[in-house]
């Protein structure tokens, strides 16, 4: 009874203990992949330094038993580790030094963290060694690179990576290369499994299945103890990193093999309770430990210290011995129950399955329950049947003819009263087990997934968001005051990229603008905007007619190429475009950061074509309260927009386009001077309204409607026949509708102006009649000269698991 209390007691705390999720095979969090980190060199070589790549390419380390301190530089330059005699330093202000604490950049930079502050050095090891995760040298987004996921099956060199550290004033240069590895193809070995199964399993249904499960246990012990032992030896760190990585990180795994232990001392006696817990760990260990290493059959490279076959098959040999164990379980115990069966009826009169007389049985000893099964000579039954079994005859039989209470220790069981404490015995080391076991797997389903891309970086200023998800492309009508940078540029496919490469792009950069949008990084190494925040960003992107054309995909009416204006002198090289981008913000380095990250990922499918910076009235001005915005010409810009605005979105047409709008950009430059030489009186009457308070010319405030019949008192037209607004007024256009939302631009002192963005649901019925009137009569044309021009088709919105286009490129 004492052990059965300790038993109780150990399985409780098992079961009771918070069970983490079990630990793949991973060393610094990542397992097998198909990327491949390689240190080319380290120059020029300096006595006492070593740095390896580690942790299949997860971290680097750095070494240094020389008298001479070296130091590593950060994403922006700045000094970032000290390594050498006195131990590691880490510079606190530093970005690098909180990015990377983690494979996936999932710590935050504290405000005020910055790598232009002073160092701010603090130890953080007394040994010269230091290990990191640098993301210059690893793949950071969710999405393959473009060149790769054209021809996953072929092998690619991703970056060439360098990394400077300084010695005594000497700079080292450590330099290796990305590469992408296609894996074998993992048919033969999921056969292999699937035969391995099938034939363990089929070992239930032997007549005597004791001895062939006590030897598939061993070896699934075996198998996986070999695995795990192959992760651990290239686990850095001291032992107990080691030992920690044998065990794989939390309770389940040294659970499960305690289980096992405890099966085979069941099933080397016989009892059915070992099949039990036989079936139970083993499942569990090739569930959790087995089934997320899966991947080492299907990519190239793995953390573990032999052989990639060896890796294999042990890990072939875990899933098949654990999945046929319990495939196996159900005929032991069927096979049990007809033998229980048997043994009753002989009880009754009748006679054992061999002849033998039958009995009444517990059902918990050898072969049936706690009674012995009958065996013939030469059975190996008779190697594991406990001696002396309970005898089966008569009341009478039962008890000693001297029974002597004395007779036996009190630790002892007599066979005439062992079945029940015996029963019991096992039955609950078994419940409790398999508890224990479904407790840590309890654990192991409820924790989260692993994220693939960073969290948001915490923000003192622009901490304004603007959603992405919606029915809509944010950066239409949202966010509802114009942001005060924007940049709007296009792309042009590469030669032979088609379809696919077009898709995954459209991935990559929706996955890219989730991220930005919310405050994330789109990639680690890029900190243009660290610590700025999302600032209001939004990122627009649409298709242009030739990006059908390219593809071969049906191209909408309303998309065909804007026609020729009298008047407007267009650069071919700065305008149309197969996709087209608009990126807004608060601030001009957040804008920039999306620009970068834009253009990286579209690196092999896409490349920039133009590009153009714009800007608007900075946060806090007298215009951030929504108010309508001045151009360079010093009139307000905007006025006009329709009321409701959202008549600019699609509603017809095909269903990709639903919700989404068109764009018509230009770039306007405006001849400043020679507007400048005019009144502020006939700057009035050549816009229509008044250049102080934006009201129509005819009275009244901005938001009075114009009287465009009102004369002067010596006759004539107030708002004059060829004014701007008179012939820009949906009134005159039949009720063309457009939303302008543009930036002022300034490249030098003769070109400045606006970039006019115009967002409509039909360019037929909005843009082109109206520019067509303004090119003919327009007072204002003396003063502008149109220099380039783009048509896009912006689809609608997605949610949290689309892509932008997904609709036309999917179909």
């Amino acid at each position: 009874m004492r052990r059965l209390a300790l038993l109780i007691a150990v399985f409780a705390a098992l079961v009771l203990l918070p069970a983490g999720p079990a630990s793949a095979h991973t060393v610094g969090g990542v397992g097998a992949t198909n990327f491949h980190t390689t240190l080319s060199a380290l120059s020029p070589a300096a006595p006492g330094v070593r740095l390896a790549v580690i942790e299949n390419g997860s971290r680097l380390e750095l070494r240094n038993t020389g008298s001479a301190e070296v130091t590593v530089r950060g994403y922006a330059d700045e000094p970032y580790l000290r390594v050498g005699p006195d131990g590691v330093y880490e510079n606190r202000q530093s970005p690098a030094a909180y990015l990377n604490q983690s494979r996936y950049a999932q710590v935050a930079v504290p405000p005020g963290v910055s790598p232009k502050n002073a160092p701010d050095w603090r130890k953080v090891s007394d040994e010269p060694v230091y290990r990191w995760h640098d993301h210059r040298i690893h793949w950071m987004l969710n999405t393959l690179p473009p060149a790769v996921a054209d021809a996953p099956t072929k092998a690619h060199r991703v970056t060439a990576w360098s990394i400077t550290l300084d010695q005594d004033g000497r700079p080292l240069t450590a330099t290796g290369t990305l590469e992408w590895r296609p894996g074998p193809q993992p048919w033969g070995w999921f056969w292999a499994v699937g035969l391995g199964i099938l034939a363990v399993g089929a070992l239930g249904l032997l007549r005597r299945p004791y001895l062939v499960l006590t030897v598939a246990t061993v070896a699934m012990i075996v198998a996986d103890v070999v695995h795990a032992a192959g992760i651990a030896l290239v686990t850095p760190g001291s032992a107990l990193d080691r030992i920690g990585a044998f065990i794989g990180g939390d309770l389940l795994q040294i659970t499960c093999w305690f289980v096992l232990v405890l099966a085979l001392l069941a099933l080397r006696k016989g009892y059915v309770v070992g099949a039990w817990l036989a079936a139970g760990g083993a499942a569990m260990i090739a569930l959790t430990s087995g089934m997320s290493d899966a991947p080492v059959f299907w990519r190239s490279s793995a953390p573990f210290a032999w052989s990639a076959g060896l890796n294999r098959g042990t890990l072939a040999v875990t899933v098949a011995l654990g999945f046929g164990l319990l495939v196996a379980l159900p005929f032991v115990v069927r096979s049990q129950k007809a033998a229980a069966a048997a043994v009753s009826g002989g009880a009754s009169g009748g006679a054992g399955a061999d002849g033998e007389p039958g009995g009444a049985v517990d059902g918990v000893g050898p072969g049936v329950g706690g009674a012995p099964a009958p065996a013939t000579p030469g059975d190996p039954a008779e190697q594991i049947t406990p001696a002396d079994p309970a005898p089966q005859s008569a009341p009478d039989d039962r008890a000693p003819a001297d029974p002597d209470p004395d007779a036996q220790a009190p630790d002892e069981v007599g066979p005439g009263d062992a079945a029940v404490p015996r029963r019991r015995l096992v039955e609950l080391a078994g419940a409790a087990g398999l508890g224990g076991v479904a407790g840590a797997a309890l654990g192991y389903a409820s924790a989260p997934d692993k994220p693939t891309e960073p969290r948001s970086l915490p923000t003192r200023t622009g901490e304004e968001k603007v959603a992405f998800h919606g029915p809509h492309q944010a950066g239409i009508l949202s966010p509802a005051r114009r942001q005060a940078q924007g940049w709007i540029g296009a792309f042009d496919l590469v030669d032979g990229a088609g379809t696919p490469a077009a898709r995954d792009l459209l991935r990559r950069w929706t996955d890219a603008a989730r991220a930005l949008t919310a405050g994330r990084r789109a990639t680690v190494d890029n900190l243009i905007s660290a610590g700025l925040g999302p600032a209001g960003l939004t990122v627009t992107v649409g298709f242009g007619p030739s990006f059908f054309d390219k593809l071969g995909l049906t191209r909408p009416e309303a998309l065909a190429p804007l026609p020729a204006f009298p008047g407007e002198r267009l650069d071919p090289a700065r305008g149309d475009g197969d996709l087209g981008v608009v990126i807004a913000a608060e601030d001009p380095l957040v804008v920039q950061e999306a620009v970068r990250a834009l253009t990286r990922l579209a690196a092999g499918v896409a490349r920039p074509r133009w590009g153009m910076s714009g800007f608007g009235a900075v946060k806090g001005s007298a215009a951030d309260d929504g108010a309508t915005q001045r151009n360079l010409m010093g009139f307000l810009d905007g006025t006009g927009n329709p009321k409701p605005a959202e008549q600019v979105f699609v509603t017809d047409g095909p269903a990709w386009l639903k919700g989404g709008s068109y764009l018509v950009f230009r770039r306007i430059r405006m001849l400043l001077d020679d507007w400048d030489h005019l009144s502020a009186d006939r700057q009035s009457q050549v816009i229509g309204r008044r250049k102080d308070s934006g009201a129509p010319t005819s009275g009244g405030t901005e938001g009075t409607p114009a009287d465009f019949g009102a004369q002067e008192p010596g006759g004539g037209l107030v708002i004059r026949p060829d004014a701007h607004m008179r012939l820009a007024t949906p009134a005159f256009n039949n009720g063309a509708a457009m939303v302008r939302r543009g930036f002022s631009y300034a490249d030098g002192p003769d070109d400045s102006g606006l970039l006019f963005l115009a967002w409509q649901a039909d360019p037929r019925r909005g843009f082109i009649p109206v520019q067509r009137r303004l090119a003919d009569a327009d007072a204002l044309n003396a003063f502008i000269r149109h220099e380039t021009s783009a048509l896009f088709a912006m689809p609608a919105g997605v949610d949290a698991t689309g892509y932008l286009g997904q609709g036309l490129l999917d179909a």
